[in-house]
């Protein structure tokens, strides 16, 4: 099983809170060319005049959990603020990961993808329904998830 920090260019990104809700988000492929993926997504959300980027992971790659049969997973976190109330960033999201080329009929769980962001946090908000929750449900056991944001949190810079 590979697990490895495969790349750092927007490593440390690091800025001040420019608007009034801040959000952390996961982001996850491992179809195509993943890093190329991310690249493209950091540099539409850095354009959105409704986003700022506070700071971000390094990409981590990982094997897959569930169906293990697939490409393995690079995986990433950022901390963002926005002008945006929540349902408006859920929808950008949204938008964003059909754009990217993701289906969301999925043939089973845990299939590859092309691009999955997930909202972990949006500010303090603990929201439970069928198709958000926040915190995202089991954000804490998934170590796609907790290595990158250790690694962000952990920066000496930040």
């Amino acid at each position: 099983m590979v697990r490895e920090i495969v790349c750092n260019k927007f490593f440390p990104m690091k800025k001040t809170l420019k608007h009034k809700n801040l959000v952390i988000i996961s982001i996850g492929a491992n179809l195509k060319n993943p890093i190329n993926t991310f690249i493209r997504l950091f540099r539409k959300l850095y354009k959105n005049n409704n986003i700022n980027i506070i700071s971000t992971s390094p990409i981590y790659k990982n094997p897959p959990f569930g169906y293990k049969k697939q490409n393995d997973f690079y995986n990433a976190t950022m901390l963002i603020s926005t002008k945006l109330y929540l349902l408006e960033f859920y929808r950008l999201i949204f938008y964003l990961e059909r754009i990217f080329g993701r289906n969301r009929i999925r043939a089973f769980k845990n299939a590859p993808r092309i691009l999955d962001i997930d909202i972990l946090f949006f500010n303090d908000s603990f929201i439970r329904s069928k198709k958000l929750n926040i915190p995202h449900l089991h954000w804490q056991e998934r170590e796609s998830i907790l290595i990158p944001l250790i690694y962000q949190v952990n920066y000496k810079g930040f």
